[in-house]
């Protein structure tokens, strides 16, 4: 984003002011640094309203008073001079401020910076976490079956469905309300008809989908032989 600053008119330019009174005094820059001990960079900064190249204030204010001492000027006035034109350079890219407030608006945007991209690893932790909450609420049970084992043949009429589920749940048995115990597990008999019989078993949360695990049971019943009876020839 670019920045614009107001032309400073002529009579408000502190640049301007101390070059022309350096000039009416017949001094130049070199003679100017030797006389006040004040580095030549400082004084061509203030003639030049290079501010970045300053000092801390503080001490910028007292170079600015002894240079304008020395050429016989009013130092009250440059330094209010001074103050004005650092005020109006707000509005303009930090290199032109002096070093203070330069190094201060760097600190106040990394600040700035830092705080952002803490929030916003913050926000994403917290979204991440409420998408695995909503993720886990919705997901189905997980059925476990202890036995019988899909496919197996037995002769027995009867069978035990014991199981087990990894939460809170309903669960059935081939449409049959099963309560578990206070360890999720469950057992309940089912009697069996001769040949496959297909066993669905079903849990799910309050705001879960369904779970469904199913056995495949072969009942293989021989008839039974009376004594007396034969079994008729096919």
């Amino acid at each position: 984003m670019a920045f614009f600053v107001r032309n400073l008119k002529k009579e408000e330019c502190l640049g301007e002011k101390i070059k022309a009174l350096r000039k009416h005094r017949n001094w130049t820059l070199r003679e100017m640094s030797e006389a006040t001990k004040i580095q030549r960079k400082y004084l061509e900064a203030f003639e030049n309203g290079k501010y970045d190249i300053l000092p801390e204030p503080i001490y910028a204010k007292n170079f600015l008073k002894k240079y304008i001492s020395t050429l016989g000027g009013d130092p009250k006035y440059f330094i209010s001079l001074f103050e004005e034109n650092v005020r109006k350079c707000d509005l303009v890219s930090p290199h032109r401020l002096p070093a203070q407030r330069a190094r201060a608006l760097a600190f106040f945007s990394a600040h700035r910076l830092w705080k952002f991209l803490i929030g916003l690893v913050f926000v994403a932790a917290l979204v991440s976490y409420l998408g695995w909450q909503i993720t886990s609420l919705l997901a189905p049970p997980v059925i476990t079956i202890f036995e019988p084992t899909d496919g197996i043949e037995v002769q027995d009429a009867t069978i035990t469905i014991k199981g087990t589920v990894n939460r809170e749940s309903e669960i059935f048995v081939n449409n049959n309300k099963i309560i578990p115990d206070t360890d999720r597990n469950f057992s309940t008999k089912i009697t069996l008809e001769r040949g496959l019989n297909v066993i669905t078993i079903e849990a799910k949360t309050r705001h879960s989908k369904m779970a469904t695990v199913y056995r495949k049971i072969v009942l293989n019943q021989n008839p039974i032989n009376l004594p007396g009876l034969s079994t008729p020839a096919p």
